[in-house]
């Protein structure tokens, strides 16, 4: 009887023993599964890490669900699916996968491949936001902001930018700063403020640029200028107003009328319409003062003939002109700001130009990469003469554009472009010549076709090294 109790007993544990070591098999399948769905996928073996993927989401797997949405979004290896790859997404979100449950919300909130519903986006962002993904709660913070969330709330929408600030996401530390400035959702804090926006602006934000060249417009102008400037080279418009603004007026550089007209034509090419109405004035005011100048420079002739006075050397009137800012067009200090530099153009004028001045000399010749026509070598700039200058055609992401833009102008053949690296990802620069003089580059654009010159930027090699960053 002894024996047989115990055998009872001892059938349990057999048995437990045999589904332990059962379930432990499964266990370690699936970790050698996943190990080989993710190599196969880093390998860019996207046909077999499919399959292998597949059969571990099955199971459950976030990461491998995550990696299945992504080859059929990406068509990698396979016909483009966004609903098998929204339905992918689901499972890996539903698993606990934060960069998943952030797309869903995306999909949600613009209704692509999905109905639309800001309440579902809200869910998924939280789940994201929870788990620490700076972009979820960034987009959570603006639906509470705008009350898209179903419910308007600074306070939350401030605390939840904080988060993602605090993470390092530039545009919300952006946010965070300008909420501090205007006491939304959060006590007014100017200096609290400036360190935010400073922040963003650092890492490369060319809103936060501006905003920053804003604040310390009366306190730096040497700095408000620079920080200007930088944003003005990632093309934001209303660094380029601004810009154009400081060198009209004067305000920390030698006033330059011709460079302030050239950069709002360039805010205005970028996009920035108000920048329009600034431009239309700078022109009619500088009409204005060629008339008054010529009229002073006449009574001045008049004079000195009446007065038989040969010898008398006549010299350029001193009229001032009234600053734009007497005419209260000067930005709002509290707008929201959001790309060119100057060319030095205080340099004094050499006696004579050259014929080697005049044409386009290179430092370096031109390298170009028989794959890519028209691209140097990435660090051609760095080997340039930097008080040396260049023309500045265009800027921008697609490198195709970039060969398509000098075909469609028929640009010389000695147009080249060369990459750099920015926050956003590679970007392009285009650039003619090399010239020893500010005055040698301006004779030069008339080698460039009208059509290409609207946007064109005498730079300093020096400015364009400060910019460049090895892709």
């Amino acid at each position: 009887m002894y024996r047989q109790v115990n055998s009872v007993f001892r059938i349990p544990a057999y048995i437990g023993l045999g589904s332990a070591l059962i379930f432990s098999s499964i266990a370690i399948a699936k970790d050698d599964k996943g190990d080989e769905c993710y190599k196969l996928f880093s390998d860019a073996a996207y046909s077999s890490a499919r399959q292998q993927c597949q059969e571990l989401a099955e199971l459950g797997d976030a990461k491998a669900a995550f990696l299945l949405a992504n080859i059929y979004y990406q068509g990698l290896d396979t016909n483009q699916d966004d609903q098998r790859g929204l339905f992918w997404d689901q499972i890996a979100a539903e698993k606990g996968h934060p960069e998943a449950a952030y797309r869903l919300g995306l999909a949600y909130q613009l209704g692509q491949g999905v109905g639309q519903s800001n309440s579902k986006a809200r869910n998924w962002y939280q789940q994201a936001a929870l788990a620490q993904h700076p972009r979820a709660q960034k987009l959570l913070a603006n639906m509470f902001e705008t009350g898209a969330a179903g419910e308007l709330n600074p306070s939350r929408a401030y605390q939840w930018y904080m988060r993602a600030a605090q993470q390092g996401l530039a545009d919300a530390q952006l946010k965070v700063g300008s909420m501090l400035l205007d006491g939304r959702g959060v006590e007014a804090n100017r200096a609290s403020a400036q360190h935010w926006i400073r922040k963003a602006a650092t890492a490369g934000n060319a809103n936060a640029q501006v905003a920053l060249g804003v604040l310390l417009t009366e306190t730096d102008p040497a700095e408000s200028l620079s920080w200007y400037e930088r944003s003005a080279d990632q093309g934001n418009g209303v660094a380029l107003q601004n810009l154009a603004l400081v060198y009209y007026v004067g305000q920390g550089v030698e006033a330059d009328h011709t460079r302030a007209v050239e950069l709002a034509q360039q805010a205005v090419d970028v996009g920035n319409e108000e920048a329009a109405s600034l431009l239309s004035l700078m022109r009619l005011e500088t009409e204005q003062q060629k008339v008054v100048e010529l009229q002073a420079e006449k009574q001045k002739l008049s004079q000195q003939i009446i007065e038989s006075i040969p010898e008398k050397i006549l010299t350029e009137p001193s009229l001032q002109l009234a600053s734009l800012s007497d005419k209260g067009i000067l930005p709002d200090p509290a707008a929201g700001y959001s790309e060119t530099e100057s060319a030095s153009v205080a340099e004094a004028k050499p006696a004579a130009v050259t014929a080697t001045q005049q044409r386009p000399q290179s430092v370096e010749p031109f390298v170009a990469d028989t794959k890519h026509p028209y691209r140097l070598e990435d660090g051609w700039v760095m080997k340039q003469s930097p008080p040396r200058f260049t023309i500045q055609l265009l800027y921008g992401k697609d490198e195709k554009g970039m060969r398509n833009y000098i075909r469609k102008h028929s640009l010389p053949d000695s147009v080249r472009y060369f990459r750099t690296q920015r926050e956003a990802g590679l970007f392009y620069v285009m650039v003619y010549g090399d010239f020893g003089t500010i005055d040698a580059a301006r004779e030069a654009l008339d080698e460039i076709p009208e059509s290409a010159r609207k946007s064109h930027w005498i730079r300093k090699h020096r400015r364009l090294q400060e910019l460049y960053l090895a892709p």
